[in-house]
């Protein structure tokens, strides 16, 4: 029973993957569309016309680099560990202790590697496996997970502002509307706005834990086992640490690569240099 239970939930993540992502590509390109050709003509910006047109740069620059590490999210592997036959004969002509074998994948699981039952794998530093881009998220993608929110949020926040600011009588449902234009445009502009207000709520929340967990260096399903051996350490009066956490400093950089955070190169990954852990 619990075999068809997995089957059935593997089955139902593996269609409703698909179907979320290409919901997710509908979404920005609904509201990109409302911005540029609708609302983006009839703004008022400081500056004029270089206003206006900093301001869609500053947008377009957003939005380019969310889908991007969105992109990437979706088409980069998680990590897949090595196969347990390599490592065995390595191990035996070294005399290092046999690694640990997966008895799902047959593969090596190394510390902090996880089976995915939808993926059907092993995935070092496995996170969670996320319907949003129909993968995984671990080791070779979770720094282009965060950064897609974290750019995604950004752009959301600014149009939703760009949007009240130029447009309070659509977005705020007054009863005199001055915006000119067709019904059409109002409704899009509208809409635009509580889609990137309720998806910039969201991503706080997300977004903020795993910022929380990068600075902890957590994974999702760590947390969860971390939260249960606190509660335990506890009772028995005694103190857990994170075996992982190295500080924020070196948990940020086994992340996003060894870059200094104030430098910003890590907001970019073709330009930070790569994490080897």
């Amino acid at each position: 029973c619990i075999d068809r239970s997995v089957r059935f939930v593997s089955l139902f993540m593996k269609v409703l993957g698909p179907c979320l992502v290409l919901l997710a590509h509908g979404l920005i390109a609904f509201v990109t569309y409302t911005y540029l050709r609708l609302a983006w003509p009839l703004m008022d910006a400081p500056g004029g016309l270089f206003g206006k047109v900093s301001l869609a740069a500053f947008d377009v620059f957003l939005a380019s680099n969310a889908v991007y590490n969105y992109w990437k999210t979706i088409f980069n592997d998680a990590g897949m560990p090595p196969e347990y036959t390599e490592l065995t004969k390595m191990t035996e002509e070294s005399g290092a202790p046999k690694p640990r074998q997966c008895h799902k994948c047959a593969r090596q699981k190394p510390p902090r590697a996880h089976h995915c039952s939808i993926c059907r794998r092993c995935v070092l530093k496995m996170d969670h496996h996320c319907p949003w881009v129909n993968n995984c998220v671990g080791w070779g993608n979770y720094p282009h997970f965060c950064l897609f929110m974290w750019f995604l949020a950004a752009a959301c926040v600014t149009t939703a502002v760009i949007f009240l600011w130029n447009f309070p009588d659509v977005v705020l449902h007054m009863r005199f509307r001055r915006l000119p234009g067709t019904r059409y445009a109002r409704q899009c502009i509208t809409t635009s706005f509580m889609v990137c207000v309720s998806i910039f709520i969201a991503l706080c929340i997300l977004g903020g834990f795993h910022a929380y967990l990068v600075l902890t260096n957590q994974t999702t399903i760590e947390f969860q086992s971390n939260m249960v051996k606190r509660r335990e350490a506890r009772r028995n009066a005694e103190f857990f640490r994170n075996p992982y956490d190295l500080g924020r400093t070196r948990n940020f950089q086994q992340v996003f690569g060894p870059t200094p955070f104030l430098r910003f190169r890590w907001i970019f990954p073709p330009l930070a240099p790569k994490s080897t852990c």
